[in-house]
């Protein structure tokens, strides 16, 4: 890996490597070397990659043990009535015939 004149966040080098490592042997290494600048480039300038790498990179260990909220949709009402109205998302035996 060649280092360049500007630094790159060490998880979008990473992913980069991992999509370039099956043409390495196939490809020559100056198209190698300029597809990597390429992919570095425009995956840390537009905004659709660079959120797609907030989520890859590792967040730090909490400070101490505690549940963490997670998001989602939020809660039906019937699961907050402690089930599920009668009939719903259950099965019904088979029927004999």
């Amino acid at each position: 890996m060649n280092t360049t004149s500007r630094e790159y966040d060490p998880v979008l080098v990473e992913a980069v490597e991992r999509a370039l490592a099956p043409y390495r042997g196939k490809l020559s290494p100056e198209l190698i070397e300029h597809m990597r600048e390429e992919a570095l480039v425009l995956m840390s300038a537009h905004p659709y990659p660079v959120a797609l790498l907030q989520t890859l990179q590792q967040r730090p260990p909490p400070d101490e043990s505690h549940e963490l909220a997670r998001g989602g949709a939020p809660a039906a009402p019937e699961a907050a009535k402690g089930g599920e109205p009668r009939g719903l998302g259950r099965r019904r035996a088979a029927r004999k015939r």
